[in-house]
């Protein structure tokens, strides 16, 4: 495991070329979102659901269900297939609507207990390939009810922890709480990950260096700006169209063919804030093939 940059799991966004574009420009770990392990448990042919590739580097897999068991016979499972895959996440902290009535993401902070057993169960289940495994949380019932969570998950066995420093009901308003962060680093005895407002790397490596953390995730400045792991800010149109080309090229070399939804998105995240691209982005939103966002951008 690396204990430095890492890009967070995005829903529906940090697919296989987006990934290995951000770790082709700084990133040093990466990890695939929001995998269903209820389905995969039921049906081993939902393993196609995680796009996870070789060539990634230290490439983790995140699960979310409301099941220790689907999620320990999911997290087996995965590590059968892809023995490649550097470690293992399970979410406790997506706020969506979905996930929370699924009996996952957030959820699973009602109930400490659970999220230990899950952790218990994966570590078992994956004790011949003796992969670390993670636990991705949110502040809950403030400094001492989050710090009672993370006892019980490091009790259990998780190798670090991912701590976003705000609440589930916050979502993603407000500010990150890092001071909290800092103080449950202090109380942990394995790894703390902090998440949430990380702009760049320069604002990670100084969380870093001043006891926050042990390393840092970003997640919404990398999805208008991949190259933020290196410190780097493409300001000019030119620069952006360049940045989805790349990531169409990595679409067609893994994929085969790009897919227009995606690309659409990362068209209108890369272009975010352009002066006097409005027009511009109006038109990529309207496209409907991948040769037509080119067209237009």
């Amino acid at each position: 495991m690396l204990w430095g940059s890492f890009l967070a799991p995005i829903h529906d966004y940090s697919d296989l070329a987006f990934r290995l574009l951000c770790q082709k420009h700084g990133a040093e770990s990466a990890c695939v979102p929001l995998v269903n392990a209820t389905a995969i448990a039921r049906d081993p042919a939902k393993l196609a659901m995680v796009d996870a590739h070789p060539d990634e580097r230290d490439l983790g897999v995140q699960l979310v269900g409301d099941s220790a068991e689907a999620i320990a016979r999911a997290a087996g499972m995965i590590m059968d297939a892809k023995g490649f895959v550097s470690w293992l996440n399970i979410n406790c902290g997506c706020p969506s609507i979905r996930t929370v009535e699924s009996g996952g993401g957030s959820a699973l902070l009602e109930k400490p207990e659970k999220i230990a057993e899950a952790v218990g169960a994966v570590k078992r289940a994956t004790a011949k390939s003796d992969v670390p495994v993670s636990v991705k949380i949110r502040i809950k019932d403030g400094l001492e009810g989050t710090a009672r969570i993370c006892r019980m998950v490091e009790e259990a066995g998780a190798d670090f922890i991912i701590i976003h420093g705000r609440t589930a009901e916050q979502g993603y308003s407000g500010k990150a709480d890092w001071e909290m962060i800092k103080e449950l680093k202090t109380r942990a005895s394995v790894p703390v990950i902090g998440n949430g407002d990380v702009k760049d790397a320069d604002a990670g490596n100084g969380f870093v260096d001043r006891g926050y953390c042990d390393g840092f995730m970003i997640g919404r400045a990398a999805m208008t700006n991949p190259m933020v792991f290196q410190d780097k800010r493409p300001g000019t149109a030119e620069e952006r169209f360049a940045l989805l080309d790349e990531y169409i090229s990595l679409q067609e070399r893994y994929l085969g063919k790009p897919d227009a939804t995606a690309v659409k998105m990362k068209a209108l995240n890369f272009t975010r804030g352009l002066p006097r691209a409005a027009a511009m982005r109006d038109r990529i939103a309207r496209t409907k093939t991948v040769e037509e966002i080119i067209r237009e951008a």
